[in-house]
């Protein structure tokens, strides 16, 4: 049977906004790593917790059928990255704000750096829809 045979449209867009939000997670911290741009302690608990562990557990959630239980993990641990990101990407005065990483080198990874920030953005914002949206079609089933 092929990959996502049998799930709804609802949990196959949830399972590709996991993916791509964990694909374009990897660029953005390598850039963290390179740039030596680094998180304080609370600010790596939510980092591990909320924006590596919880959409890799609300897919796993999802995948192996656990509807309800995998599309509110992913709706919640994705508007909580998305709040945290904008946060300290764009927001607020901080050493991983995306102004002050453009000084950073190597100028590329500076560059990585801000494009993986917008794209989180984005891939959060469709991971918290995403996740509506499943939870919304399992509440109507």
């Amino acid at each position: 049977m092929a990959a996502g045979a049998g799930k709804s449209k609802a949990v196959r867009l949830a399972l590709c906004a996991v993916a791509a939000h964990a694909a374009v997670l990897v660029v953005h911290s390598a850039a963290h790593e390179i740039l030596g741009v680094e998180a304080t302690t609370p600010q790596l608990a939510f980092i591990v917790a909320v924006i590596i562990v919880a959409p890799l557990a609300a897919g796993l959630l999802l995948w192996q059928g656990s509807a309800r239980a995998g599309a509110l993990l992913l709706t919640c641990s994705m508007a909580g990255s998305l709040a945290f990101g904008v946060c300290y990407h764009f927001v607020a005065d901080t050493p991983d704000h995306v102004s002050h990483v453009a000084r950073l080198s190597p100028a590329g990874w500076a560059v990585a750096f801000q494009a993986s920030a917008l794209l989180l953005a984005l891939a959060e914002a469709a991971g918290a829809w995403a996740g509506a949206a499943a939870l919304k079609e399992h509440r109507a089933a």
